[in-house]
């Protein structure tokens, strides 16, 4: 039950980093750089090294997170970040700890599922159907900086994971000894 709390807590604090990290980054002003999608990248990896049900469940509170403070509508990008961190959470099995190419791949294309459905639920459904623009302009380029955050971060997720799964077993009873 401690261990649990732990690590509760742990993953409540890489939220809210990563949510101020990116709401700073995306509010500085600078719009010359795309600013990378942490949100997404943490809902990506948590899903991808915990599995479905944390993956959806760390996505639904991200989500929230952005749509407190930034959404126009409660529930639109918990929806979308929920589904991500779910589908990322299928590909559990597949997780090794020495291979970032998985991870990477994973959140290049949840990033491009993620900004396809801002762009049909925000911008096409009001007729605006200049998608190569978009595309251009906002897609590929939070695509390629956040797949590249992903390869500078992801080797400080798995060390994370690996002491909270340590400690888990290192707690428990073993008949193998």
């Amino acid at each position: 039950m401690k261990h649990r709390i732990i690590k509760i807590i742990i993953t409540g604090f890489i939220i809210v980093l990563a949510f101020i990290i990116q709401s700073f980054l995306s509010l500085s002003g600078s719009r010359l750089v795309a600013t990378p999608n942490l949100l997404l990248l943490v809902t990506c990896i948590f899903g991808f090294m915990r599995g479905r049900n944390y993956g959806s469940v760390t996505g639904l509170v991200c989500g929230l997170l952005v749509d407190i403070f930034f959404g126009d509508i409660i529930g639109l990008y918990a929806l979308i970040y929920m589904y991500v961190g779910f589908f990322s959470g299928l590909f559990r099995k597949m997780f090794y700890s020495d291979h970032v190419f998985m991870p990477m791949l994973l959140i290049f294309t949840g990033d491009f599922v993620y900004n396809l459905a801002c762009y049909t639920f925000r911008f096409l459904l009001r007729n605006k159907l200049d998608f190569s623009f978009y595309f251009e302009k906002i897609i590929f380029p939070e695509m390629i900086f956040t797949t590249f955050i992903t390869f500078v971060l992801y080797k400080l997720f798995y060390l994370l994971n690996e002491k909270i799964l340590t400690e888990q077993q290192g707690s428990t009873l073993s008949f193998d000894k």
